[in-house]
């Protein structure tokens, strides 16, 4: 697995001591953002219009129904904050961009599909945890991480092979699976404060059989996007016996 390092504008900035220790990963998480003072406006991102459309990796749970309950129990409870609830149909885990829609042409999209149906390992298994976030979101924290910084390590070094623009190097990756976006910028203790009467709340397992790619838009308070190539996991080969 890709080493992960420090990054000021990762967060949390630090890794966990271990990625595949849900407690570490857990604690690394809640740490940082019940140190938070401020929220941000989630969607104050410089290079972003409406116009705008990236090509990304993306996990998607097809209403998976067990994370769409406790989504949903989760968004009845921040309700009263000023956040952008995630439609349980648009739950999200992001990986990495491959380019601007403007950057590539259909015939690198297909080839990049391709090559990374091939490449992307076999499926493999999470656990979304309640609660955590940042200065800009409420979000799950996934466990363990050594898979996804894989799938993450393996579609950066295609890009790079395919001379693609791609997105922000493994080594500042945070796997993280969000609820809701903060609208602006406020004190961020009530954020905590009511986060923290979450966390009692049961995990999710999830199955993650497919990595999708998609082109990316924002519409008024939420992400959408249009899937370009649904690229399934590849299946283990058989074993000696």
């Amino acid at each position: 697995m890709p080493d992960l390092a420090y990054h000021p504008a990762a967060f949390p900035p630090s890794p966990p001591s271990d990625s595949d220790s849900p407690a570490a990963i857990i604690a690394s998480d809640q740490h940082a953002f019940d140190k938070l003072t401020r929220t941000k406006d989630h969607w104050s991102r410089p290079g972003w219009s409406d116009k705008t459309r990236i090509i990304y990796w993306l996990l998607t749970f097809d209403e998976d129904p067990v994370l769409t309950k406790s989504a949903a129990d989760i968004q009845s409870a921040l309700a009263p904050l000023d956040y952008d609830l995630i439609d349980t149909a648009d739950l999200h885990l992001t990986l990495t961009r491959a380019g601007s829609r403007d950057q590539l042409s259909d015939s690198e999209i297909d080839k990049l599909a391709s090559i990374a149906a091939g490449r992307v390992g076999p499926a493999f298994e999470l656990t979304a945890h309640p609660l955590a976030g940042s200065a800009g979101a409420v979000r799950y924290s996934v466990t363990p991480w050594p898979p996804v910084i894989a799938l993450h390590a393996t579609l950066s070094t295609l890009h790079d092979e395919l001379g693609l623009p791609g997105g922000k190097p493994t080594a500042r990756f945070r796997p993280h699976l969000g609820v809701a976006y903060s609208r602006g910028e406020g004190a961020a203790q009530p954020v905590i404060d009511t986060v923290a009467t979450l966390r009692a709340l049961p995990p999710v397992d999830l199955t993650i059989a497919h990595v999708d790619l998609v082109e990316l838009r924002r519409e008024p308070g939420r992400y959408a996007w249009d899937l370009l190539h649904r690229i399934p996991m590849m299946q283990a080969g058989p074993t000696d016996a």
